[in-house]
């Protein structure tokens, strides 16, 4: 039992706090040895947080877009019911969303700064499972997405301080399957793996293809454990697992044509 959760502590404020934190360190190590510009991670960071949290909101906001309008709009009799319904439909994320817009925003500023993309790319994500592994350390504590029931070892039992009236209504009816620290430890290992592999090959490994593909699978394969219905389905599965088949396929497609082009480019 995790007595000692309040339910009034933003814990996954403090841990993204310390996970960026992390991450800012990692990356003012790794370019230290590349040819690349400061302040342009600045700029990268200031854009990360932006579509971190604007893609991450309206992700959410999106897959519970049916429910919402199911259920709320019988009772909006006023402009403040609607846009006080609609802040609350908005007040969740969903890391996907802003995994996406992120690597969206990043591509145009390079692209705009006539940066080069693989670099900057390579430095920055290396350090996103870090801060993933710090987020997913906060949703443990915070409750607001938890495993399926569970009666093994290190299962996770929530105080009913919790629980939020149609948030996470069943979080402490039964143990839990430590889903986030498990997907938090293998965050922490694709860290370490991208980390490693980037400091001996550099820019000639795909990093952030390599991440996204990593990624994919495990996310696919955690939803199976995850209990909270929050997340939204769409037929067997949740938009997290179809999202990650589609960010598998399409970055495998990628890198089999890339690699072709550069078979197909013959010497000078």
């Amino acid at each position: 039992m995790l007595d000692f959760l309040d339910g009034h502590t933003n814990y996954y404020l403090i841990f993204g706090t310390i996970g960026l934190a992390a991450s800012i360190l990692v990356v003012c190590l790794l370019i230290r040895k590349a040819h690349v510009t400061k302040i342009q991670f600045v700029y990268l960071y200031i854009l990360a947080a932006v579509g971190l949290l604007v893609g991450g909101h309206l992700l959410f906001f999106l897959v519970g877009l049916p429910k919402y309008i199911r259920e709320t709009g019988p009772t909006l009799h006023s402009f403040r019911d609607f846009f006080e319904s609609l802040s609350w439909a908005a007040s969740g994320m969903v890391f996907y969303g802003g995994l996406l817009c992120v690597l969206l925003l990043m591509y145009i500023y390079c692209k705009k700064r006539q940066l080069p993309i693989r670099r900057y790319f390579n430095i920055m994500v290396v350090t996103f499972p870090l801060f993933h592994c710090f987020g997913r350390i906060g949703c443990t504590f915070s409750g607001c997405c938890y495993g399926i029931e569970y009666h093994g070892p290190f299962a996770l039992t929530y105080p009913s301080a919790l629980v939020v009236d149609g948030v996470n209504d069943h979080l402490a009816d039964f143990p839990r399957f430590p889903i986030q620290p498990l997907e938090a430890l293998l965050l922490l290992i694709l860290f370490v793996v991208l980390l490693l592999i980037y400091i001996k090959k550099g820019d000639a490994f795909p990093v952030t293809p390599t991440y996204l593909i990593c990624y994919s699978v495990i996310r696919f394969f955690d939803e199976f454990l995850r209990g909270d219905v929050a997340r939204g389905f769409w037929g067997p599965l949740s938009t997290s697992q179809w999202i990650s088949l589609i960010i598998f396929i399409v970055t495998v497609i990628y890198l089999i044509v890339s690699r072709k082009k550069q078979k197909d480019i013959v010497p000078a």
